[in-house]
């Protein structure tokens, strides 16, 4: 799969989806509208080739190619998150850049 095709949104919006196994809550989970998140679970099923998850009492359920994507997708998000969190403050009487 070609990663240049990949919306890093689907991905969270992935994650928000099995947190709450509801389409509207996953949507308020996100900062999205219910039709937002209708959208985004229809690109990651044509994406991923499968539906993802199913409706059922008490909720949508994962299928299995879910299942077995949600630990490390939540991983990998998790490093993302950190890595763009990680903020060094610059302190000049450390630095050994030179400005001119």
């Amino acid at each position: 799969m070609d990663l240049h095709g990949i919306d890093l949104n689907l991905l969270v919006a992935f994650d928000a989806l099995m947190a709450e196994r509801s389409v509207t809550r996953a949507g308020t989970r996100i900062g999205r509208t219910q039709p937002a998140m209708s959208a985004a679970l229809a690109r990651l099923r044509a994406l991923l080739k499968d539906e993802l998850f199913v409706r059922a009492p008490g909720g949508l359920q994962p299928t299995p190619r879910a299942l077995d994507l949600a630990e490390p997708l939540g991983r990998a998000l998790a490093e993302i998150q950190r890595t763009l969190d990680f903020t060094q403050a610059f302190d000049p009487r450390s630095s050994a850049t030179s400005f001119k």
